[in-house]
């Protein structure tokens, strides 16, 4: 790529940033199951530096089976049922990549994806689980609520309840599975449904078994004990019935049996995910991965497979948790022992499991062989065994301080060697306008670019070592971050060169690095229609992205910081907090839930929220970043000599920021914007979140009062659903930066568009 300039070394940052040295092998976990997560606590308690963990996941908050009837029933709360992996990951160096794998290239060894390039692995481990077996039920898809994916279960589930709220007619619960899962959670729910509703609502649940008995796995002492339980339930059962076919209101079996039915349960047996038929591993009969005794693909040993997604060849294992959480600790062995090119351990399940089988309240049935005991008790001894294992997860040990980094080669020895730049290009879709005229599909030194007649260039840097450990998130956010100057101007952004920074590695990994974060560049410019036209590429100790940007403008349509008037409406469009969440993240100590609304945020463009300000009037305007509300707020002030009047405790924040920062937890830059601002503000009597330093943050722009209604309206319309009017502009005479507590509340607790309520 043409053109460009080096930056300075950059600090420490998240692990994906800085590595003692190049990884000789790249592993990708897909999947937060069970096995997967004592992999990332062993990686977290003694690393292995010739490995890179990678882990792939639908979801960032993983569900523990054992807690999950006692989640539904209520008993366990979210956090106490649920290991967030952004944290496990932070702590054991491996990438976070939030994204569904669609399928594998097992050729090529790519993890493919709908929304995003595919992902490189020299060792791919599958632990993705299953999901109840639908096939043959007619409207399953539509109409019934799967209890797997959990995630997709609870968000349904919660849908009903609402439905439920204000209803006085009987409401129809059917449970179809008679398996342990199916009983525990029919069992949960009922329980969930009277302690929520008491005697508001008139509860009918039936459960449906196409089995002779219930529990076919268990011993008859079991079955007693839980028909029975089922029964002081006054749960209907019907065994012997095959369901064919459902809708909104009913179930059918094959024998013709119609049942009345509000809400339809899947709880049948498991079934894999359909996209491993187009894998080409070899698969059993049942259309799991079958695996040898060391847990690898029968018919490509680079893939291996653990949990419920594995067909076990050795001899047939049933679909439960238990096998899934002692495979974990195999997996991170055998890992290690690649490493140092020993050979592999087999796994040696063990032929009898213990089972405890919650009857929806604190009370358990347990099943070892053919005995069985129930009690209160049970449940206690259970409940101590499931606190105990998530405990490892949950309460991780702080981070160690990272290693300093032996020195790689400068200059233009730094480059990243052209052939896996020139194969990273082949892989890219690339945007182009017709004002290039000499662009990446030339040989040319620079790159061309004619304005149109009448405009004036408007021109901007920005450049940031990694922070987050997805490289096309980060190629996302450095866009939108860099694009952000242009919009602030009015200007309509035209042309950009980036500037990359790769950590050392194998040639595919380097290639696979790059093409990920190029790609998130692409998928913003396309979206503004502004072309990738060039940029320069290094290798060194820290990984690092930025873009240089060139826009158009007419002199006449730029938006400057210098006019504000007495009066205006200030306007801000994103929450604040990126800085104090991230430095969490880094940490460890950041939730998912927190980091994921931030990214949302984060990658939302502020063009849209530019054309809004200049159809209503916008005097001045300037993007939110490094200097924080406070430093960014000043540079507009002292430009327009005016002052201003904040309701700072109702600023717009992320998720988890204001805890953050009252813990301590700050970014790097957030002393230095304090001391830019001494003598202004004291920062001992204002919030925290002021001097909070920004990536990718929102738009500050003053308008004038009269237009300061239509403008939130419109740009809510358009999707910056945060922006809120933050304070008025005052005249010169007054202090620089005031604090008053009449305005409208504008909070935002961590709610964007696309994300959940933190």
């Amino acid at each position: 790529m043409s053109g460009g300039f080096d930056s300075h070394p950059f600090p420490p940052h998240h692990p994906w940033g800085v590595m003692k040295a190049p990884p000789l092998m790249d592993v990708v976990l897909i999947g937060g199951g069970h096995a997967h997560v004592e992999v990332l606590r062993s990686f977290a308690m003694n690393p292995v530096e010739e490995l890179r963990l990678t882990v792939v996941a639908r979801d960032t908050v993983t569900p523990y089976s054992g807690m999950l009837p006692g989640y539904l029933a209520g008993i366990y709360s979210h956090a106490e049922a649920h290991i967030d992996l952004r944290p496990l990951c932070a702590r054991s160096g491996a990438r976070l990549i939030h994204a569904s794998a669609t399928g594998l290239n097992v050729d090529a060894r790519k993890v493919l994806f709908n929304d995003r390039p595919p992902l490189h692995f020299d060792l791919a481990c599958l632990d993705i689980g299953s999901t109840p077996a639908a096939s043959g039920i007619e409207g399953a898809h539509e109409h019934a609520i799967a209890v797997k994916p959990v995630d997709g279960f609870l968000e349904r589930w919660l849908k009903v309840e609402d439905v439920l709220r204000g209803r006085r007619e009987p409401f129809h619960l059917t449970v179809v599975g008679g398996g342990a899962g199916g009983l525990e959670v029919c069992m949960g729910l009922r329980h969930r449904l009277l302690m929520l509703f008491d005697d508001d609502l008139s509860l009918k649940v039936t459960l449906i078994s196409d089995g002779a008995t219930l529990l076919p796995r268990h011993g008859a002492g079991v079955r007693r004990r839980m028909e029975q339980a089922l029964a002081d339930a006054d749960v209907t059962v019907h065994k012997g019935k095959r369901v064919v076919a459902l809708d909104r209101e009913q179930v059918r079996c094959s024998d013709g049996t119609v049942f009345t039915s509000d809400a339809t349960v899947l709880v049948t047996g498991a079934a894999p995910a359909p996209w491993l038929d187009r894998t080409g591993l070899t698969l059993d009969d049942d259309g799991f991965v079958a695996v040898d005794a060391r847990l690898r693909s029968t018919s490509h040993p680079f893939v291996w497979a653990a949990g419920d997604i594995a067909g076990y060849t050795p001899r047939p294992l049933i679909k439960n948790g238990v096998y899934a959480v002692r495979q974990g600790p195999l997996l991170a062995s055998n890992l290690r022992r690649l490493a140092r090119g020993e050979a592999l351990d087999a796994f040696r399940p063990q032929h009898r499991t213990m089972a405890m089988i919650t009857t929806g309240e604190r009370h358990a049935v347990a099943s070892w062989g053919g005995m069985s005991f129930q009690g209160d008790w049970v449940w206690r001894w259970k409940d101590r065994i499931d606190r105990t294992w998530m405990a490892k997860y949950q309460n991780l040990p702080a981070m160690a301080a990272m290693a300093e980094t032996p020195m790689r080669c400068g200059g233009c020895g730094a480059k990243v060697p052209a052939q896996v730049l020139a194969r990273a290009l082949a892989r890219l879709d690339l945007p182009t306008r017709a004002e290039v005229l000499v662009g990446l599909d030339t040989p040319d030194d620079a790159a061309v670019v004619k304005p149109p007649e009448g405009t004036v260039a408007v021109q901007t840097v920005d450049q940031f070592p990694a922070f987050l450990d997805d490289p096309y998130v980060f190629g996302r956010i450095a866009a939108v971050h860099s694009l952000s100057d242009i919009h602030a101007m009015g200007a309509e952004p035209v042309a950009a060169m980036a500037l990359a920074g790769l950590l050392p590695g194998t040639p595919a990994a380097m290639e696979d690095d790059l093409v990920q974060m190029l790609s998130g560049i692409v998928a913003v410019l396309r979206e503004e229609n502004c072309a990738l036209v060039g940029g320069h590429t290094t290798e060194g100790e820290r990984a690092a992205l930025g873009l240089s940007v060139t826009g158009f403008a007419r002199p006449e349509q730029l938006i400057r910081k210098s006019g504000l008037k007495a009066g205006d409406a200030l306007i801000l469009t994103k929450p604040l907090g990126t800085g104090t969440l991230f430095a969490a993240d880094m940490r460890g100590e950041a939730e998912s839930a927190w980091i994921e609304a931030a990214l949302a945020g984060m990658g939302r463009s502020n063009g849209p929220a530019a054309r809004v300000f200049t159809d209503h009037g916008v005097t001045a305007m300037t993007d939110v970043t490094g200097f924080g509300l406070a430093g960014h707020l000043l540079e507009l002030l002292r430009a327009s000599d005016v002052g201003a009047r904040l309701q700072a405790g109702d600023l717009p924040a992320y998720a988890g920021a204001v805890d953050l920062l009252a813990r301590g937890i700050a970014s790097t830059l957030h002393s230095g914007n304090v001391a830019m601002l001494e003598g202004v503000i004291d920062a001992r009597q204002h919030p925290a979140l002021l001097f909070d330093p920004q990536t990718a943050g929102g738009l500050l722009a003053g308008v004038p009062w009269d237009q300061s209604t239509a403008c939130l309206a419109s740009l809510h319309a358009g999707g910056d659903m945060a922006a809120c009017i933050i304070g008025t502009v005052t005249g010169p005479a007054e202090p620089a930066i005031t604090f008053q507590t009449s305005l409208t509340s504008c909070r935002v607790p961590g709610y964007l568009p696309g994300c959940r309520q933190a």
